[in-house]
């Protein structure tokens, strides 16, 4: 896939990806925390008798609703009655701070102001103890149920600390602010004035409710993928360039190397004929463009360029005895016969006298060698002119990371080789490993 393909298709990932999450988080995501009589935390009432009063409180479970009876009594001068509900251990207590609100589904029953408060204990090692709750910080709302009970919401926000809690524990400035990460403890209290009498507190359900990312958390994570997917993105625009360069500098580098080792006379090459008039095939300049094109492509991908060198055996000896009128016939013959083995969008040039090179893109130099063979094979068996027995020999290579140059060199070595073992062969060079692979190996 192509950077801005690929960039395309990011930008629009990241872009449904971020609409997804925000409408998400605003119809979904929800995170509840539901106490009722059902729940499993040790619930009990507490009055004021520790303290010298006489009220007196009771609790029951009925079904999922905790019924509260309080016979509030007037001989303590702050009487009250109060539920307890501890969730943990006061140094593993739960984080509230990602709660949006609290849902209350409660009644109140009883004499004078029917006034609830409700108690969001919080523990820090700052200024609490474990064994006294006393210390506990005091999160507080006061609120008035009606009689036959309501559904009441109370966002966290609207919680207070309570100034006599801060007074009694000497709290320091940096302390005296709402805190609700550590709560091993929620209460609801009666108001604590003096309203003798029956006091019945019915709580159906206590349900805090949040989201399990907050605003700030989501609107970081995004922030943080756009920046990343930005960094991304000019990285990988930085190497496509430096790689452009490279091919740049690469091109120009290999086009010069080629053009020294065609021993061009004249580097105008649209000026030149591309063909052999004798044969009928391409020439050296009639295959410039294309050789450029096809190293080019064999560089940047996985496909390799085969390059076939071969050479008439004896040539000389055929125009020596036979003329040149057959030696031509020869020449085109054979030009005839390794044409016909070569694919469509392959390359057959007369280099030059009895020697023809061969290019034959997105091929292995097994395959190459093979057809090398064959192509030898039929010059041994077809009918020459003048009855002549012809014979040829090979020499082939695939390029590597290298000036083409070097690639055509290489193959008229491996030629060369093959007249030096006797003519009428095949001979293959291998490509040079790369520098790292060398180093390895």
């Amino acid at each position: 896939m192509s950077f801005p393909r690929l960039l395309r298709f990011s930008t629009l990932f990241l872009t449904l990806l971020t609409v997804t999450l925000l409408v998400w988080h605003q119809y979904g995501m929800n995170r509840v925390l539901r106490i009722d009589g059902s729940s499993p935390y040790k619930m009990e009432a507490v009055d004021d008798r520790l303290t010298g009063g006489g009220s007196r409180a009771s609790l029951k479970r009925v079904g999922t609703r905790l019924h509260v009876e309080c016979q509030l009594s007037d001989k303590y001068e702050w009487p009250f009655c109060e539920l307890g509900i501890p969730l943990t251990k006061p140094q593993n207590g739960l984080d509230f701070s990602d709660f949006d609100h609290v849902t209350l589904k409660v009644a109140y029953q009883g004499p004078g102001s029917r006034q609830l408060r409700f108690f969001i204990r919080n523990f820090d090692p700052a200024y609490s103890k474990p064994a006294a709750n006393e210390t506990w910080k005091i999160n507080e709302v006061t609120f008035s149920p009606k009689p036959g009970g309501e559904v009441i919401e109370i966002p966290l926000k609207s919680f207070t600390v309570t100034s006599w809690w801060i007074a009694n524990n000497h709290i320091p400035l940096a302390h005296i602010a709402v805190d609700m990460r550590h709560v091993p403890l929620i209460q609801f209290s009666t108001s604590g004035f003096k309203e003798p009498g029956l006091h019945v507190i019915d709580i159906d359900y206590i349900e805090f409710h949040g989201k399990w990312l907050s605003r700030e958390m989501l609107a970081l994570i995004l922030v943080g993928l756009w920046v990343s997917f930005a960094i991304l993105a000019l990285l990988l625009d930085l190497q496509l360039l430096q790689r452009k360069l490279q091919r740049s500098r690469l091109r120009e580098n290999t086009l010069h190397a080629l053009t020294e080792a065609l021993q061009l006379e004249n580097r105008k090459i649209g000026d030149m004929a591309r063909r052999d008039p004798l044969t009928g095939v391409r020439n050296r300049a009639g295959v410039l463009d294309e050789l450029f094109r096809e190293s080019e492509l064999a560089r940047n991908s996985e496909r390799q360029l085969a390059m076939v060198y071969a050479d008439i055996d004896h040539f000389k000896r055929v125009n020596d005895e036979h003329g040149h009128d057959v030696g031509d016939d020869v020449l085109k013959q054979f030009a005839q016969e390794l044409g016909s083995h070569i694919r469509t969008g392959d390359y057959l040039v007369r280099w030059g006298g009895e020697e023809f090179v061969m290019f034959f893109p997105n091929t292995a130099l097994l395959a190459a060698s093979q057809l090398a063979e064959k192509m030898r094979r039929h010059v041994e068996t077809v009918t020459w002119p003048s009855g002549l027995r012809i014979t040829c020999s090979f020499g082939v290579t695939v390029l590597g990371n290298e000036p083409v140059a070097d690639f055509i060199k290489r193959a008229d070595e491996a030629l060369y080789e093959a007249k030096g073992n006797g003519r009428n062969c095949v001979v293959t060079r291998e490509a040079p490993l790369p520098a790292r692979a060398a180093v390895k190996a």
